[in-house]
């Protein structure tokens, strides 16, 4: 079941949706094809999966599969109902000092393993770290 759209980008939108076999609520990642014009675009998006799908941290977002029809592709998400961290701070302005020590720390681990797998993020920003429901990290 399609639900609600959480965001759109350039590529396409994210939806927040019911994973039917298991239940569960999750993202789903809509690119268009036509979109992903040079043969660039498409290696970083194939590139992006591969390496989503080899790490396994409790602050790295999930990937869960992956899918495609004629005219997109699909990438079956964790859902983090708490948003990104830039509407987060947005919203509050200002952050306790615990807070905000618990998040780097969790961004920090996250990194870490990351550069232990040989992989480096390359495009770490506020929109591109999420909040799960308990308020944890999660890098996308």
């Amino acid at each position: 079941m399609i639900g609600k759209i959480l965001g759109k980008g350039a590529f396409g939108k994210v939806n927040l949706c019911v994973h039917k076999l298991s239940g569960k609520m999750v993202a789903i990642k809509s690119l268009k094809k036509s979109a992903l014009k040079t043969e660039e675009s498409m290696q970083k998006l194939f590139n992006e999966i591969k390496i989503l799908k080899q790490l396994k941290h409790p602050n790295i977002i999930r990937l869960y599969e992956t899918f495609e029809t004629e005219a997109r592709f699909f990438i079956v998400m964790e859902l983090c109902i708490g948003g990104d961290m830039l509407s987060y701070l947005k919203k509050r302005r200002k952050v306790k000092e615990t807070v905000a020590q618990v998040a780097m720390k969790q961004l920090s681990s996250a990194l870490h393993y990351m550069h232990s797998k040989g992989v480096a993020h390359r495009d770490v920003k506020l929109d591109n770290i999420l909040l799960n429901a308990n308020g944890d990290v999660k890098v996308l």
